[in-house]
């Protein structure tokens, strides 16, 4: 049985955006590998908005290809539920573990779906929390 995964936004920003640069590039296209090769990730809302949100704002990427995307994560993520647990457990991610707001979310929906990792550029690399899930940074060498 393959363990579950969660896929935080920067790294589908990276995947997704346009980039300006040589480095941009060659990060994007590490994103691009990395993702294609998870069979079926999670998601929450909260990442779709994020992404989606930057896409439009700082690539101005068309409307059609933001459809495009939504329609993507919907076919080959699993895309999850926030409920009353994840926001009780993001709180105490705050309180005990100095976690931001928004990362705490991403967090919290990770451990109560069950994952095992939680893929992120922006999080602490090899952190275990809960003795369930573990912060990994994919473009860490």
């Amino acid at each position: 049985m393959k363990d579950k995964v969660f896929v935080d936004s920067n790294i589908w920003l990276y995947a997704m955006a346009q980039s300006a640069d040589a480095l941009g590039d060659i990060r994007s296209a590490k994103a691009k590998a990395f993702l294609f090769g998870l069979p079926c990730p999670r998601v929450n809302s909260q990442v779709i908005r994020e992404v989606c949100c930057n896409l439009k704002k700082k690539s101005r990427i068309e409307e059609a290809a933001i459809k495009t995307y939504v329609l993507a994560w919907y076919q080959n993520c699993e895309v999850v539920t926030s409920n009353v647990e994840q926001f009780l457990l993001a709180s105490q991610l705050r309180q005990d573990g100095g976690f931001s707001y928004w990362d705490s979310l991403i967090v919290a929906a990770a451990i109560d779906t069950g994952c095992s990792t939680l893929y992120s550029e922006d999080m602490q690399h090899g952190r275990v929390l809960l003795g369930q899930l573990t912060i990994v940074n994919p473009f860490k060498d």
